[in-house]
């Protein structure tokens, strides 16, 4: 074992039993942090105040703990991440069939159909997740006019399996039909 030196011992010691939150909650607190390292939030869900958190987060036992829990618990976090992230994909997913729920007056709520700049941004996410699980590079680096075109047809492709042609060109006179 390593000698400490008086500063040492006295960050990690004193601080550590100076304070009116035991080794335990703060080891829950700071477990919950590297899930959602929203820091205003966890303190509202633990009860703590923001400035006494910050005061933890310039403390090497914050640090010392934050490696342990990482080291140690490496497995139970992913667990929750993979717990969040499928409870994220399920609501996307149910979003995209059944579209975002809405309240307008008169109608209360009703479902939407999802924005396109919204689909665009899950698209790009998913796309991007996708190809950092298959070791793929995440950037395009060299485009061309040919790899832009087998792109868009893949796109169109895909979406004539989803909505049929005569589903979407009806779909289309609909819209231009509809007064604006």
């Amino acid at each position: 074992m390593t000698k400490m030196t008086y500063d040492q011992w006295k960050s990690r010691y004193l601080t550590e039993e100076a304070s009116n939150y035991d080794r335990e909650f703060r080891f829950k607190f700071l477990s919950d942090y590297l899930l959602n390292p929203n820091l205003a939030a966890i303190c509202r869900l633990h009860g703590v105040p923001y400035d006494t958190a910050l005061t933890w987060k310039k403390r090497d036992w914050w640090h010392e703990m934050a490696e342990e829990i990482l080291a140690n618990h490496k497995d139970d976090l992913l667990a929750k991440q993979r717990a969040i992230l499928e409870k994220t994909y399920q609501e996307l997913g149910d979003r995209l069939h059944n579209g975002d729920e809405q309240y307008i007056p008169n109608e209360g709520h009703v479902r939407v159909k999802v924005r396109a700049n919204h689909l665009a941004t899950i698209a790009d996410t998913t796309l991007k997740a996708n190809q950092l699980l298959q070791g793929k590079a995440t950037q395009i680096s060299h485009v061309t006019i040919e790899s832009l075109a087998d792109k868009l047809r893949t796109i169109t492709q895909q979406a004539i399996e989803v909505n049929p042609p005569s589903e979407t060109i009806e779909m289309i006179q609909q819209s231009h039909q509809e007064p604006k």
